[in-house]
């Protein structure tokens, strides 16, 4: 049996008509939508890429099933990863627990009102005295990496909650313009995940500057989402149900406490840990005859003769 025959949709009917209407995704078609993108994949010089369905798929989502633009960001994926490495090597959670037991990253558990998963976090949290820019970028990664498997999230998208309660000129100060364009790049080039809206609450006097450090990095489509509530909680309460919200944003829920994501996702160092088999090899690419490609490390497809100098990992 096929990978693609093994497969069942877990999509419930109202999320499957929402995929079909604005997602491009025909359960007719689907298995062929993959099968053109796992081919080209396998195909593709140096490149050992994961090509299961489940994976496939939240990629296809983010970008509508356009191949051609769902092939560009699998490529980006990979080629991030193999080029940041200050942010992806060896890339799980325990690296970065501190960061998720001071609560800076936490998903709620609810969706907004129009179906999207909503992710909170917390700038005033940082420790810049304990960890780094770095941290923050790598704790962000895994969060969406996780959350993104759920295939109802890829096809209704993620909603931020940024909450900057406790966010000091301190913080401001050890904000630098590296980290936002890290930031803006990896949500809106890398990450195979629909931002469908930012909702900022909270925020200082100060708040210009720190929109300033982003503004420039950010396509107009997101800038278009970004939504500024200060404590006005009740226009947040107009995108979601402050039944869902805790008490802190004016809603009925109790408070999360920091460590509920921590507590969660450190079980899943092992799945980290399996990705990074999977990546963009580095290549030198050259001419030269067959035999002497082996023994340098591989001859590429299409005839390109490469060095593969190291392994980048996923």
């Amino acid at each position: 049996m096929t990978t693609e025959e093994k497969y069942k949709c877990p999509l419930d009917e109202q999320a499957l008509r929402v995929a079909m209407e604005e997602l491009n995704e025909d359960p007719s078609t689907r298995h062929i939508e993959v099968k053109t993108l796992r081919q080209r994949l396998e195909k593709y010089p140096g490149l050992r890429a994961r090509t299961d369905t489940v994976f496939l798929l939240r990629f296809l989502r983010a970008r509508k099933f356009d191949q051609e633009l769902t092939f560009q960001l699998i490529l980006n994926y990979y080629t991030t990863r193999r080029d940041d490495r200050e942010v992806f090597k060896d890339l799980k959670p325990i690296c970065v627990r501190h960061v998720f037991e001071s609560g800076y990253t936490t998903p709620l558990g609810i969706r907004d009102r129009k179906g999207a998963s909503v992710v909170l976090e917390k700038p005033g949290k940082w420790d810049y005295s304990r960890f780094s820019e770095l941290d923050l970028i790598k704790a962000d990664c895994i969060t969406i990496r996780k959350i993104t498997e759920e295939e109802t999230t890829q096809v209704y998208g993620i909603t931020l909650i940024i909450d900057y309660t406790g966010f000091t000129l301190s913080h401001l100060a050890h904000t630098s313009p590296s980290f936002a364009r890290r930031m803006c790049r990896l949500w809106q080039d890398v990450f195979p995940a629909r931002l469908k809206a930012v909702h900022i609450v909270n925020e200082p006097a100060s708040y210009g500057n720190i929109f300033g450090l982003f503004k420039p990095f950010l396509k107009q489509k997101l800038l278009d989402r970004i939504f500024f509530h200060g404590t006005r909680y009740s226009s947040l309460h107009e995108h979601i149900d402050p039944e869902l919200l805790p008490e802190s944003f004016g809603g009925t829920k109790q408070n999360v406490t920091d460590t509920d994501w921590c507590d969660v996702i450190l079980k899943y160092d092992k799945q980290f840990e399996e990705d990074a088999k999977f990546g963009l090899l580095d290549m030198n690419v050259t001419s030269g005859q067959g035999a002497e490609s082996e023994s340098a490390g591989g001859v590429a497809k299409d005839g390109l003769v490469g060095t593969f100098k190291k392994l980048a990992v996923d």
